[in-house]
């Protein structure tokens, strides 16, 4: 679809008839148009003021809460050689996590997606990080950032927080 116009319309479209994540890549092959074309797409549908969340797993609009009815955020420092650990440890908790984000002395809150429940969401995210030699966000911040984490039951957000403390993950 060479009219960018019509094409942006009809990922708007796309993205409106689904709760699922759609991958850049997905995009770029059903529109006959490279990544970064679709990437310019969705920040100028993002600029017209559509709410386009952009996750680990791909491009979504969703209007309901994202993530699981109980949220906690916490705080966390670590390297980058340890945030794969740290994020497994929430995980393997049944956890979710939602998002990260930083407090940046100059930009302020800085916020990215993450949406990464499952061990397969896992194994892409620290796919991709190691792929384009990703450093995390808090590189920015002394190593230290904000999760909010997601789940079905208070418990399993206990119990998530007790295993990162006992990890050395949470700061207090």
């Amino acid at each position: 679809m060479n009219n960018p116009f019509n094409r942006r319309k009809a990922i708007l479209q796309l993205l409106e008839s689904t709760n699922e994540p759609i991958s850049g890549k997905q995009l770029s092959q059903q529109f006959g148009v490279s990544r970064q074309i679709i990437v310019k797409d969705i920040s100028i549908l993002k600029s017209q003021e559509h709410i386009i969340n952009s996750t680990s797993r791909g491009y979504v609009i969703n209007n309901t809460p994202q993530g699981k009815a109980y949220k906690r955020v916490i705080v966390c420092q670590h390297n980058n050689e340890r945030m794969e650990e740290e994020l497994q440890l929430i995980i393997d908790n049944g956890a979710m996590i939602d998002d990260v984000a930083i407090d940046h002395p100059v930009y302020g809150n800085i916020k990215a997606n993450l949406m990464i429940e499952t061990q397969d969401d896992l194994d892409k995210f620290i796919h991709a990080m190691n792929k384009f030699e990703g450093q995390m966000l808090a590189h920015l911040t002394d190593n230290v950032h904000l999760h909010t984490i997601s789940a079905h039951t208070e418990k399993i957000l206990d119990n998530a927080v007790r295993d990162l403390k006992a990890y050395q993950f949470i700061v207090e």
